[in-house]
């Protein structure tokens, strides 16, 4: 078994892995010194619950993360439930992840909130309430209980925020135990929410403890340029996908990003976005490369790194060169 890096440092299950490919790689992500894994819910390829149950019962102490469902697929109730019951199963190991879901699937399954604040609002509160042993009896604008209690709570269990808008991630700091930031989070992103949630938790009065999780596009090869081309059409996938937020505007190229969506989205994207873009869009190069990359991200404020290898494909070659010539150095 490799050595696991001193700070955590993590892989993604996606949405693509075949369901009997989830245990091997959960294993093989433990046994070569990752501290943690998330699972994906990407409608509709895997079920986040069962996935994360997969991974939990594939290994022994390795933390195990669902990052996101969204809110509004399962009644609050339902979500608390499932989450309580794998809380309870693999008690320490366990993370939950709620987002808004991202507009088109929630449009297919005619899900789509009016208010996405007032979803995410009711559905977390609500969420960790249960968790937390109370009976809930009320009537929301999204969603109502009556008499709804738990019978297995779970009130340590970390329910963590997948959100990007400046007004979700506000909410997000002030009741939820963290957040989870997407693919695109470069280390000044993660140093102006790690900031602004500082901020606003001490408003509130809320203790200063919160988790800041970070996606990021990652591989290492021997040939940084190779790397590099590899993930360039991914990120620029992405950016098309995202469009100009302030993950980008931090760096103030969110007109020249706009101006490429424009002109022909992430085609436009992969072929002219200068390829300084790249240093803070992945962890991407020869170990060195992806060393200071990871280095950046905690010295601007994440609490933990999750790498989404690429190609997905060849997962496990990603995870041996990592295991063996990365982590060993964070």
């Amino acid at each position: 078994m490799t050595a696991a890096s001193k700070n955590p440092i993590g892989a993604l299950i996606f949405g693509d892995t075949p369901p009997n490919k989830i245990a091997d790689i959960c294993k093989n992500l433990e046994d070569s010194g990752f501290s943690e894994l998330w699972v994906a819910e990407d409608y509709f390829m895997l079920s986040g619950f069962a996935s994360a149950a997969l991974a939990l019962n594939a290994t022994r102490n390795i933390d195990v993360g669902i990052g996101a469902i969204s809110g509004r697929v399962r009644h609050p109730a339902v979500t608390a439930m499932e989450a309580a019951t794998l809380a309870g199963a693999y008690p320490g190991r366990f993370k939950l992840g709620i987002g808004h879901g991202v507009p088109a699937w929630t449009e297919q399954m005619d899900l789509k909130p009016k208010s996405f604040l007032k979803s995410f609002n009711e559905c977390t509160t609500s969420v960790k309430r249960l968790l937390a042993g109370e009976t809930l009896n009320e009537e929301g604008e999204y969603y109502s209980f009556s008499e709804v209690k738990l019978a297995h709570p779970a009130p340590d269990l970390d329910v963590l925020g997948a959100v990007v808008g400046p007004n979700s991630t506000d909410l997000c700091a002030e009741i939820s135990d963290g957040i989870i930031l997407s693919v695109l989070s470069g280390p000044k992103y993660v140093e102006s929410v790690r900031e602004n949630v500082g901020k606003i938790r001490s408003a509130k009065g809320l203790a200063p403890d919160f988790d800041i999780v970070t996606y990021v596009l990652a591989s290492v090869g021997d040939d940084k340029a190779e790397v590099r081309a590899g993930l360039r059409g991914v990120a620029a996938f992405y950016l098309d996908a995202m469009g100009a937020t302030k993950m980008t505007g931090v760096y103030g190229v969110n007109d020249q990003l706009q101006e490429m969506i424009d002109q022909g989205g992430a085609a436009v994207i992969e072929k002219d976005m200068p390829d300084e873009w790249m240093d803070w869009l992945t962890i991407g190069g020869t170990p060195e490369d992806c060393i200071s990359s990871i280095r950046n991200l905690f010295d601007a404020g994440t609490t933990s790194i999750v790498l989404c290898l690429m190609p997905t494909s060849d997962i496990d070659t990603q995870i041996k060169r990592f295991s063996e010539t990365v982590l060993p150095n964070i």
